[in-house]
C-alpha cells in the first residue's frame, strides 16, 4: 500500500502590500510591546508587534502579527513571506531590513526577529533611525493561498 502525504501546493497570485508605521517619542515609551494599527492583506488582519526596549534581549524585537488569531476559525493557516525594515531618515543606505517566511497558524501566530537591531544603535542620536524622537517601521508582505493536494 502507497502511502501519501498532503503537501501545501503554493497558488499564485498574491496579495501584497507595504505597511508603514509611525511612532512619535518613541524614547519615550514606557510599555513593554507596542502593537501597530491592523491591516489587511490576503484575507486576513495583520500588524506589527514591536519591543521598544527588546524581548528579553538588548535588541530591538520586531514580529508580524496576525492580529485576530484567537478569532479565527480552527484550523486556519496562511502563509507570508515578508520583510520589516526599520527606516533611517538620515542616512537611508542604512536603513535594516530583514526578511523573513512562516506558515502562520494559531500556535504560532507572530513571526520575526527578536535581535532586530541593538538598542545601542537605534536610541543613538547620530545614528538617524530617530530623528526628532520619531520611529518608523516598514513591513512588506506578501500572503500566498496555501491548497492541499
Amino acid at each position: 500500500m502507497e502511502e501519501t502525504v498532503d503537501a501545501p501546493v503554493v497558488i499564485d497570485p498574491p496579495w501584497a502590500a507595504r505597511f508603514t508605521w509611525t511612532i512619535e517619542n518613541f524614547s519615550k515609551v514606557t510599555a513593554k510591546k507596542l502593537y501597530s494599527d491592523v491591516f489587511f492583506i490576503g484575507g486576513y488582519n495583520w500588524r506589527l508587534l514591536v519591543f521598544p526596549k527588546g524581548n528579553t534581549t538588548d535588541h530591538l524585537s520586531v514580529y508580524l502579527d496576525v492580529a485576530d488569531s484567537i478569532s479565527l476559525p480552527h484550523g486556519w493557516e496562511t502563509y507570508a513571506q515578508f520583510s520589516v525594515s526599520v527606516v533611517n531618515r538620515t542616512h537611508s543606505e542604512s536603513t535594516i531590513r530583514k526578511d523573513s517566511q512562516h506558515r502562520f497558524n494559531a500556535l504560532e501566530s507572530d513571526w520575526g526577529f527578536t535581535t532586530f537591531m541593538p538598542l545601542s544603535d537605534l536610541y543613538d542620536p547620530s545614528e538617524g533611525y530617530l530623528l526628532n524622537d520619531t520611529f518608523i517601521a516598514e513591513a512588506d508582505v506578501v500572503v500566498k493561498k496555501i491548497l492541499y493536494n
